[in-house]
């Protein structure tokens, strides 16, 4: 049975006819299954304006669990013949929301097939996908690998708060019985400076206007239709605050195009056929931005009501369940190793790696007495390339968190569960152990020069890089596996610098790194950088300061930082 509703946006119950059913009899209204790409046209359902505050919605409406099934039972397979053209249109919002925000985690709210989520991976996110319709998150997982993907609709999710960096909802509100609510729980879960992208038909535009009920935005599926104002209002409702509208063009083949021609007029589709639509060039892919089609990004407002969630963010629980794995990248450590691994808290980490870089002497054999897991380099890499083995192994066997610890002894491990927990709670996605803070680099020992030569490079790291950290050149260090994936480590320098190179990469990409204070020891038997090595550190770190500047602010851009 069909259900009157009231506006979901003012509540209120008064409302003027827009669009009456062509069936007539409102209450024999029957609804049909439903396909993304079902261009079939008629009025199924009455449209009606709200007259207090203008949103436009079908009313009466099926009952929900009607509509829920006809989603959770569509195949579509003509959807994937498109697929070219969908990936070009995730594109063109993935490259303005890069615009607005930095690649982190990354919701897509009616992600259908997934292709706006491969697409997203590629671009460093970390993407996560909510649809009702079995077959096509069975698509996204089993033919494109992506895994974190939930069938039903978003209350039901469970995202913590605070979870996304970015959430998009592209042709899905017009499709919901409830669109502010599911916007109430799209700020619940987006981090407070995150940015949400809704995009939807407008109502309000030219061709909507001209084409009336005839206009292919009018579909039995769509239970709301928004103009720049009524959603505008339905977003600010919810507590978001748009910073950018503008229109969007959709990619699709000259068939596509072709197709919704001739739903309007077989003789003109039969012209454009015979002059365009011949062999390959159906396949060709056709950019066009009708102006009918509204696009909003917004951020969470700062308002008075909203201040107790603010503060909330800042105070997320710590998570118990994330695998923490130890790397050792050694290289002639057989008089400190078993040391080093002795003060490595057990209790706080699940697995301890050691990767050999061709030491001469008993490292290897040390290792296997003290049963860690080994992998050994045949030839030497060099410090930055023994890190790069590092964390691929360990990201191989499931980390959430990986601490490279030296195991010269220099640094003191017992620390660890100290350095991971801005990680485990959230507020970081590496974290540096810093001998400078409270004064442990010189009680340590660590030679005057060398001392001041790392406040002078810190500082200038700082003003480049625009953060306030008391050091960039420690050893010991955690990361999120987030963090690692983001990132192409793997394009680094095999020397020392490659420890400035991730630094430069996580802040491109708008990695959060915090810092704690940490004891460390010089003593003879400890590796050590020399005074001319040392030089020569210092200028790599100058020349990565160098193209870190470049791509970010010119036209210049290093592969290692996309």
């Amino acid at each position: 049975m069909l259900k009157e509703i009231s506006c979901n946006l003012c509540g209120s119950d008064r409302y003027s006819v827009v669009y009456k059913t062509y069936a007539g009899d409102i209450s024999s209204v029957e609804m049909g299954s439903y396909a993304i790409t079902d261009n079939e046209r008629g009025m199924p359902l009455r449209i009606v304006r709200c007259s207090s505050c203008g949103l436009v919605y079908a009313n009466p409406r099926p009952p929900i669990a009607s509509l829920l099934d006809n989603y959770s039972n569509m195949i579509d397979p003509l959807y994937l013949d498109e697929e070219l053209g969908r990936r070009r249109s995730a594109g063109i919002i993935l490259s303005r929301l890069a615009r607005l925000k930095k690649p982190g985690k990354l919701l897509d709210i009616g992600c259908a097939t997934g292709y706006l989520l491969d697409e997203a991976k590629k671009k460093g996110w970390d993407a996560y996908g909510i649809d009702l319709s079995k077959w096509a998150l069975d698509h996204a997982r089993e033919k494109l690998g992506i895994t974190n993907l939930f069938l039903g609709a978003l209350k039901n999710a469970g995202y913590p708060v605070n979870y996304f960096d970015a959430i998009v909802m592209k042709d899905s509100i017009e499709h919901l019985p409830d669109p502010k609510a599911t916007l109430v729980e799209m700020r619940r879960i987006l981090k407070p400076n995150g940015i949400i992208c809704v995009n939807t038909p407008d109502m309000g535009s030219l061709i909507s206007r001209t084409l009336k009920a005839k206009w292919w935005g009018v579909k039995q599926s769509h239970l709301y239709y928004f103009d720049r104002k009524s959603l505008h209002a339905m977003l600010e409702t919810a507590g978001f605050a748009p910073i950018k509208t503008m229109t969007h063009a959709r990619v699709f083949s000259l068939n596509y195009w072709l197709l919704r021609i001739k739903d309007y007029s077989p003789a003109l589709y039969n012209v454009f056929s015979f002059l365009f639509g011949r062999g390959i060039a159906k396949k060709s892919l056709l950019k066009i931005d009708l102006g009918d089609q509204i696009e909003v990004y917004a951020r969470k407002m700062r308002k008075l009501q909203y201040i107790d969630e603010l503060e909330a963010s800042f105070l997320s629980p710590e998570k118990k369940d994330m695998k923490t794995v130890v790397v050792l990248p050694a290289y002639n450590a057989e008089q400190t190793l078993k040391r080093t691994v002795a003060d490595i808290p057990r209790e706080a980490v699940a697995e301890i790696i050691l990767v050999d870089d061709a030491s001469s002497d008993g490292t290897v054999r040390i290792a296997k007495e003290l049963g860690l897991k080994i992998f050994a380099h045949e030839k030497n890499k060099g410090y930055g390339g023994n890190q790069k083995t590092c964390y691929a192994k360990a990201l191989e066997e499931g980390a959430d968190i990986v601490i490279m610890v030296h195991p010269d002894y220099q640094y003191d491990p017992k620390v660890i569960p100290e350095l991971i927990k801005p990680i485990k709670a959230g507020h970081a996605d590496a974290v540096f152990g810093s001998r400078m803070m409270k004064g442990g680099a010189l009680i340590g020992g660590m030679p005057l020069w060398k001392h001041n030569a790392n406040i002078i490079l810190t500082a200038f790291e700082n003003v480049v890089f625009g953060t306030y950290l008391t050091e960039y050149h420690s050893g010991f260090r955690a990361y999120s596996a987030k963090l690692l994936r983001g990132v192409r480590f793997q394009l680094n320098s095999d020397g020392f610098i490659f420890d400035t190179e991730i630094i430069a990469q996580a802040l491109l990409h708008g990695f959060k790194i915090d810092e704690v204070p940490i004891r460390t020891r010089y003593f003879d038997e400890a590796s050590t950088i020399k005074l001319w090595p040392s030089i020569l550190y210092g200028f790599g770190i100058l020349k990565t300061l160098l193209k870190y500047i470049l791509h970010a602010n010119t036209f210049i851009k290093f592969k290692q930082f996309e």
